[in-house]
């Protein structure tokens, strides 16, 4: 009886034991599964907070979960997309039936035969039809050594597309620029010989009214095309700006009853200045010019009459914003807004309306450099310009201009002394590349009675120039081969003769060049085509102020 109990006692306490491990195996599963909970839901919650989209997908195909991310960007509530097959969500771009192929063949790939896959420059569809650009990731999901399905991430790439593009439209209006500034000074060669053998021809015609007449039309027609050059050249950015302080608000109540003229009585013009002192550093006239423009094409735009606002305001903004480096900086501009509310202006137009003669207008109704010319003016001043416009409401432009810069230094401009008899003395060195353009220049200048030496390039220039030690004067080409400009050229001889007077020709400013000697006041840059009937006695004038100086 002993043996049997002491037996029984042994196996309560070895099935109570049982019980103790059992309860202790149980509160520990209890406590893992409660860890697995919790990292299940901190799953979900990192699931939900990333903001990238994600969705997975089984092995047909179809949507078995999705983040609230991807929700927000495709447009959709949660049960409309689970159970959707995922290339439903999957569109071309710019209708390109290839992109859609390769979008469903890199998802294909993941949840059929187990392999990731990437792809940049996709689409998925929203729910209102609309594209989302997107690039996305697909990894396959595994269980059991086995394929169920994969799973997608993928981000909105529409800043990026934009900045893409910003940067492609950037890179071709530098190229246009380049390219108009090259053409234009090889224009304007083109130009000065024409209109001074014009003139030339002119005065040999006095007799012959006819004649002159016919000159007097072919001049006028050059000088329309030495316009249309200058135009292009303030796109290139290569125009001469005379940068001022400019109060922005003075400005446009001056121009305000003027404005109103043009625009007529049907359209309700309107000045709202948001911050006093408006101050910009920028060319006053070629502002002005802007606003003109913008409002006659805001005219146009308008036929029945309506509402037109200028606005200006100070506003700071990053350097990148303005596209004209990477730097976020921020910077003070003054953004001068012109905005009407006439027809609007086409997606596909709005990209293309700052491209020099660029123009939806008639035939022989605008030369298509209006708003190029805009572009360049304020580009070359360190702003920019953006346009904004909806179809049927109307369109928006805003021009920023910065507040700080350095002022033009403007320099004294010579009096001219007119010599009616033409008899004038000295010796000219004259360099020039172009023979066409030199032989003008040499010809007009030995009738006027100099003595002329002249040069192909700014190294035999130099040559000549210490050849002859008589040199009264150096008329001189900016632009030239050779490895030597005319600012070099004129910088050098004056490390020879501080005081020796130059006359610089050129259709094609190069700003930085030039900015080396705005402080000699005896160097003096003319624009070409230049007027042969003043180029004798402007340079007769610097030569006669140069020797009251000495």
């Amino acid at each position: 009886m002993k043996a049997d109990a002491t037996n029984l006692l042994e196996k309560e306490e070895e099935l109570a034991k049982q019980r103790r491990r059992q309860a202790t195996l149980q509160s520990q599963k209890a406590h893992v599964d409660e860890k697995l909970k919790s990292a299940d839901e901190d799953r979900l919650l990192l699931l939900e907070a990333v903001q990238e989209g994600i969705f997975g997908i089984s092995n047909v195909g179809s949507i078995t979960f999705i983040n609230k991310s991807a929700l927000k960007l495709l447009g959709y509530e949660e049960g409309e997309l689970l159970g959707m097959s995922a290339t439903q969500l999957i569109c071309p771009v710019q209708d390109s039936p290839d992109s859609i192929t390769q979008s469903n063949k890199e998802i294909l790939t993941s949840y059929l035969m187990g392999l990731p896959a990437e792809l940049v420059g996709s689409a998925f569809t929203r729910k209102d039809s609309s594209l989302i650009p997107v690039r996305f990731s697909s990894e396959p999901i595994e269980k059991a050594g086995k394929v169920i399905g994969a799973v997608v991430s993928f981000a909105d790439t529409t800043k990026q597309k934009e900045m893409e593009n910003m940067l492609i439209q950037s890179q071709k209006m530098e190229a246009i620029g380049r390219l108009t500034g090259g053409v234009s000074h090889d224009f304007n060669n083109l130009l000065t010989v024409i209109m001074s053998n014009l003139q030339f021809l002119q005065r040999q015609l006095v007799d012959n009214e006819d004649a002159l007449n016919l000159v007097i039309k072919v001049m006028n027609a050059a000088k329309n095309g030495a316009e249309l050059n200058n135009r292009l050249l303030s796109f290139s950015r290569e125009q001469a700006l005379i940068n001022t302080p400019v109060d922005i608000d003075e400005m446009l109540t001056e121009m305000y009853e003027f404005l109103a003229r043009i625009l007529g009585e049907d359209i309700d013009l309107s000045l709202n200045i948001g911050d006093k002192d408006c101050i910009a550093i920028t060319d006053r006239n070629q502002l002005e010019n802007g606003i003109l423009n913008l409002c006659v094409n805001a005219k146009g735009a308008m036929p029945n009459g309506d509402k037109l606002a200028v606005s200006a305001k100070k506003v700071r903004l990053a350097e990148s914003h303005l596209e004209h480096e990477s730097s976020n900086d921020l910077q003070d501009y003054v953004e001068l807004t012109v905005t009407d509310s006439g027809t609007g202006i086409p997606l596909d137009i709005q990209k293309k309306i700052f491209e020099p003669f660029f123009t939806t207008k008639e035939k022989n109704q605008g030369t298509g450099l209006g708003l190029s010319t805009v572009y360049g003016f304020l580009r070359q001043s360190g702003g920019n310009i953006t346009v904004d416009s909806i179809l049927g409401q109307g369109t928006t432009f805003r021009l920023f201009l910065p507040i700080t810069g350095e002022p033009t230094s403007v320099p004294e401009p010579v009096k001219i002394v007119r010599n009616e008899k033409a008899n004038y003395e000295g010796k000219i060195l004259v360099v020039e590349d172009d023979d066409s353009v030199r032989d003008v220049a040499s010809h007009l200048l030995q009738s006027a009675g100099f003595e002329v030496i002249s040069a192909d390039n700014g190294s035999s220039g130099l040559r000549e120039f210490k050849a002859n030690s008589d040199i009264d004067l150096v008329f001189s080409d900016v632009i030239m081969p050779g490895g030597m400009t005319g600012v070099e050229l004129a910088t050098k001889i004056l490390e020879i003769s501080p005081g020796l007077p130059i006359l610089l020709a050129t259709g094609y400013a190069e700003k930085k060049l030039k900015d080396r000697l705005a402080d000699r006041k005896n160097v003096i840059l003319i624009a070409k085509p230049y007027d042969t009937n003043e180029l004798p006695d402007l340079i007769n004038s610097m030569m006669l102020r140069e020797a009251k100086t000495d």
